[in-house]
Formats: C-alpha cells, sequence, structure tokens
C-alpha cells in the first residue's frame, strides 16, 4: 500500500520513525509529511494567513512549518507526494490521545482530516507510566492488522462530498515491550484536566497568562479507552469526524 505517516511531535520523532520502518520493512511505500516542529495539542487547526515551508529531508520524507491537518491537506491536494493514498497513519504518538484528549489531538486531527477527504485515517498513541517510550509493539499492531484497521473507518468520497458519517480510527496502548491483546473500546473516556492558569504583571503594564498543566483523573467504564489500555491491551476507537447535533428539547420555543 501507498501510505501517508504524520504526526503532531514532528518530523524527527521517535514514534514516526519506528511506525515508518515495521511497514516499509512490511513491503508497504511510506512517505512521511509531517510538522517541522512539535505540534501537540494543535487538534484540526490550519493555516489560511501565511505559505508553509516544506522541506525534504530524504527519499520520501517532508516537514512542513504548518499543522498536522495542514499536513495531511496539502500532502494530499499538492501533488507533491503524487496521488492514490491508501491511507494516511499518524503516530505514533508520545502521549494518550484517549477519551477528550481527541479534542485537542493534532494526532487524530490528522487522521479526522483524512477521512474528511476521502481517505482512510488511523492515530496512534502511547502513554508511559515508567518514563520510558516504547513503540515497536504498537508499530507491530499497526503493520499486522493495517488492513482490519483501514476496514474499521469511513470516509468521504474522493471527491470530498458525503457518503454518510465519517468515521476514522484512534488506537492507544501503554509504553510496552508487548501487548496482552486488543480489543474495541466502544465508550470513549472523559479526562478531567485539573490545569491552572497564573497570571503575572508585566514590566511593560500588560498581564502575561501562563498555562501549567495539572494532574488528569479519567472517568470511565469497563468498555471505555482507559480501562482497555490499563489491561495492558491495545485500544481501538472507532470516532466520528463530523460534529453531531443533539436533538432538539421539547417544550422549548423561541420569540424572534
Amino acid at each position: 500500500m501507498k501510505l501517508l505517516l504524520t504526526n503532531d511531535d514532528g518530523f524527527s520523532a521517535d514514534g514516526i520513525k519506528t511506525l515508518a520502518r515495521h511497514l516499509s520493512d512490511a513491503g508497504h511505500e511510506v512517505w512521511i509529511f509531517a510538522p517541522d516542529r512539535n505540534r501537540s495539542a494543535a487538534s484540526n487547526r490550519i493555516t489560511m494567513d501565511k505559505p508553509l515551508r516544506i522541506k525534504e529531508h530524504g527519499q520520501r520524507v517532508y516537514s512542513c512549518s504548518g499543522m498536522p491537518a495542514d499536513c495531511v491537506i496539502t500532502a494530499l491536494k499538492s501533488g507533491i507526494i503524487g496521488s492514490n493514498v491508501d491511507a494516511v497513519l499518524s503516530g505514533i504518538n508520545r502521549g494518550a490521545n484517549i477519551g477528550t484528549d481527541i479534542l485537542y489531538s493534532g494526532t487524530a486531527a490528522a487522521a479526522r482530516q483524512a477521512v474528511l477527504y476521502g481517505v482512510p485515517g488511523i492515530a496512534f498513541s502511547v502513554r508511559s507510566s515508567d518514563g520510558l517510550w516504547r513503540y515497536d509493539a504498537m508499530a507491530h499492531f499497526a503493520s499486522s492488522n493495517l488492513s482490519s484497521l483501514i476496514s474499521l473507518t469511513h470516509t468521504a468520497n474522493g471527491d470530498g462530498t458525503p457518503d454518510g458519517l465519517c468515521v476514522f480510527v484512534n488506537v492507544n496502548g501503554l509504553s510496552l515491550d508487548r501487548y496482552g491483546g486488543a480489543s474495541f473500546a466502544d465508550e470513549i473516556s472523559f479526562r478531567e484536566y485539573r490545569d491552572a492558569v497564573h497570571v503575572l504583571a508585566g514590566p511593560d503594564g500588560d498581564r502575561y497568562s501562563f498555562f501549567c498543566g495539572g494532574d488528569i483523573v479519567t472517568h470511565g467504564g469497563d468498555a471505555s479507552d482507559n480501562a482497555v489500555c490499563e489491561k495492558g491491551f491495545v485500544a481501538v476507537s472507532r470516532i466520528y469526524a463530523e460534529v453531531r447535533a443533539a436533538k432538539g428539547v421539547d417544550g422549548i420555543s423561541f420569540s424572534v
């Protein structure tokens, strides 16, 4: 298959390099088109007000000054990597992308952008509890199950017109040398971010805010993506790419 790899950790990150190596060893045609620096928590932001700088770093390896979604858009629409990409694989991310993380994740956003453009998109992430980052087991899972993972996506038509609700796949696991198995995670956890913002007065008279990341408390049942990961399994979730509206409420009327 012809595969486009991207991420939000940057084109030189260990996760994307490990994923590329495993897929290349399996005989796939691998292209890397990823941010030139860390773009974590960029979500689905795209750059519309300035040109993007694209640099070639060897055969089929490109960096881009934009966001993860920019990388997918540019790679698929510019002709730089040619056409007929079979799938977009994002990651392997250095850190979890479970539950509410998916809203903020540039890794997940790249997979989301892919399915909206008619190409299967799959995001991969690992979480470390001991400070060691092991990517080989997740890369092996990706390579060994690629066709099945692609089959779980649902994309727009090739011309971008809708064909039902688009679905990308989000894959998570702990940073382990080997997984005990893999299963669907049909419940998406809720992540409670106990962050803080500190505001200080600057010498110029303006105030400056500093984001301070805090502890994360994860809520969810036994079928949640977090619970599956905690068992030492790979958690596979199918995620809707589009925003879905909640139903209206009976008894509420509006005046104009």
